[in-house]
């Protein structure tokens, strides 16, 4: 139950939603059975949907319920998991919250290889400890993969990269409201830590495009204003993300923005352009005319 839907409200205040998803998540258990449920996933702070905090007491709500029902609780960590979000894992921003199961990756060797894990609890360790299960992958703990992590969460402690990290939340935060105020083509953004994300609308207030629905050609112009600026950024539109390298300085920081910007400004352009060519009924005639 997603307490930030983006067709409808679950409340006008963030303790209304929280209330009313906690309510129908519970209602759902026990219509299923809570002894049915092996575990409720989620993710910590929502990533490719567009880094959506979730409201006060949602995330400590659900493991107040995976606690009374004897439900597992899991936190996907794959994307904000290793100090993305000013924290080490996500799950810290929840007073209280420690999941049975968490889920983690990328962050994890910094991308230079590729290395998943799954962390748990010492109550279920313990059990698998005791009941080993015939089970095995082909590069499972692969010895390369383990250095570099290895390697990896030491410079992180070293060089203090969270609080690196913490230190230019304000920052972005700052960039990014800057954009919401100057482009017309922004609805929103929010950040935590250095995983941000912009909203993308058109000049009629709807977002851009719906998600997964093919690319228009305001859009594709924006994707490739950002090649040209330099640019790789995790772009579903209507959703622009904006996750930085942890090891980024202030300075490299506020240039990235100064070339996101300037792309957008081409996509604010070209939708007025666009949309100023529809509203002019002249020219809807005349195209009549010529198609005839």
């Amino acid at each position: 139950f997603n307490p930030q839907p983006g067709g409808f409200s679950w409340g006008n205040t963030d303790q209304g939603a929280t209330e009313r998803t906690l309510a129908c998540l519970e209602d759902q258990i026990l219509a299923e059975g809570p002894d049915s449920i092996a575990a409720i996933m989620v993710e910590s702070i929502v990533g490719a949907g567009g880094v959506l905090v979730p409201p006060d007491g949602y995330i400590e709500g659900i493991r107040a319920l995976c606690d009374k029902y004897g439900i597992l609780m899991i936190c996907d960590e794959v994307m904000v998991g290793f100090g993305r979000t000013g924290q080490f894992f996500g799950f810290q921003h929840f007073e209280g919250v420690i999941p049975d199961i968490v889920t983690s990756a990328k962050g994890l060797t910094g991308s230079f290889l590729p290395l998943s894990m799954v962390g748990v609890r010492q109550k279920i360790k313990d059990y698998f400890w005791e009941n080993p299960v015939g089970w095995g992958a082909t590069y499972h703990a692969h010895p390369v993969a383990l250095a570099c992590a290895y390697e990896t969460v030491k410079y992180m402690l070293k060089e203090q990269i969270v609080e690196k990290v913490q230190k230019l939340e304000p920052v972005m935060m700052q960039e990014l409201q800057t954009l919401v105020l100057k482009h017309d083509s922004v609805r929103q953004a929010r950040n935590v830590g250095l995983f941000g994300c912009l909203d993308l609308q058109n000049p009629e207030g709807k977002f851009i495009q719906r998600l997964g629905a093919p690319l228009p050609p305001e859009v594709q112009l924006l994707r490739q204003a950002l090649r040209d600026q330099g640019l790789l950024a995790l772009f579903r539109p209507p959703l622009l993300h904006c996750c930085p390298p942890l090891v980024i300085q202030e300075e490299q920081l506020r240039e990235g923005f100064s070339m996101l910007t300037k792309a957008l400004e081409l996509l604010d352009r070209e939708q007025q352009r666009l949309y100023s060519l529809d509203a002019d009924p002249s020219f809807r005639v005349q195209t009549s005319t010529a198609t005839a």
